[in-house]
């Protein structure tokens, strides 16, 4: 929330006079506005705070000092340098969080939102030597999580796909049904090429071969010249030109038993990663309090990097 009485209230006519945010010159990058002449930010998050701070610049003499002291700090360039190397292998939190509350965070989000959490240490550690006010208050609102970097990596599969209804989101070894589950499905050949040459010998019919469609699932099709030794515990599900479609009582059986695995797989997946998303979610406090300490220690050190 913005108070009024915080910044100095700029209108159109004077951004654009003054080239804040855009240049009055032929061009289209604005590098040679204000903004792009300041900005060296690292992250999209400091990029929107800076610009921010440009078109509402502050009139409260405290919060002023406080940066000032803060930028000349961090004009020291073995610490600068540091956390600019940090924050650059860090994600844009505020959109992550944004998406994550809004429940349209993929798996591929989750991992970006670890692999950012795991910066944090090193980042508090270079701050934690800090004399500025202003940079001590922000490590305290940067929060490591270390239990949601921990739950990511042990549920979220190396590289999930972008929909998590293809499959192979959760990691191997989360979850003992999944497990399960998957390892029926995996062995679909298999169980696919032992039956039937089962069959081959127990009937003594050489060309006998199951097959797959959508309409009719798994069936055994024999040509019409062995239908004289077909067994009596098949059962007839179509008759073609050249051959017969016969099902059996134990290929009924597993034939449900991997239609419905893979069926479970897509769905125990999805509710999975909801679990998962949702508990993320109940962090989102201190992602927020960590996404705009980590946007504000980016555009001290962008000042701080133009100053230097």
């Amino acid at each position: 929330f913005f108070d009024i009485a915080d910044f100095m209230t700029l209108d159109a006519v004077t951004l654009k006079n003054l080239e804040i945010i855009e240049s009055n010159r032929n061009d289209r990058s604005n590098k040679r506005s204000l903004l792009g002449v300041i900005d060296k930010t690292v992250t999209g998050m400091g990029g929107r705070l800076l610009r921010s701070w440009l078109l509402r610049p502050s009139v409260k003499r405290s919060e002023i000092q406080t940066r000032l002291l803060a930028v000349s700090e961090l004009t020291e360039s073995i610490l600068r340098d540091r956390i600019r190397f940090l924050l650059k292998e860090i994600s844009d939190l505020e959109r992550l969080v944004g998406r994550l509350n809004l429940g349209t965070a993929t798996p591929r989000d989750l991992l970006a939102l670890k692999n950012s959490l795991s910066m944090i240490p090193k980042l508090n550690s270079s701050l934690s030597k800090v004399k500025s006010v202003l940079l001590k208050v922000l490590s305290e609102n940067i929060f490591e999580m270390p239990d949601i970097q921990a739950l990511v990596s042990k549920s979220i599969a190396d590289e999930p796909p972008l929909n998590i209804n293809n499959g192979g989101v959760i990691r191997k070894g989360f979850h003992d049904e999944l497990d399960e589950l998957r390892k029926i499905s995996k062995n679909v050949k298999q169980t696919i090429a032992s039956f039937e040459e089962r069959e081959r010998k127990r009937t003594g019919i050489n060309s006998l071969h199951i097959k797959f469609n959508k309409v009719f699932g798994y069936f055994i099709e024999i040509s019409k010249a062995n239908l004289s030794l077909t067994p009596k515990d098949y059962e007839r599900r179509q008759t073609l030109t050249n051959a017969e479609r016969f099902t059996t009582p134990e290929l009924k059986n597993w034939e449900n038993k991997v239609l419905g695995a893979e069926e479970r797989i897509k769905n125990l997946e999805a509710e999975l990663f909801k679990e998962i998303r949702s508990k993320v979610q109940n962090e989102t406090k201190k992602l927020q309090s960590t996404a705009r300490a980590l946007a504000t220690l980016d555009s001290l050190a962008s000042l701080a990097e133009i100053a230097a």
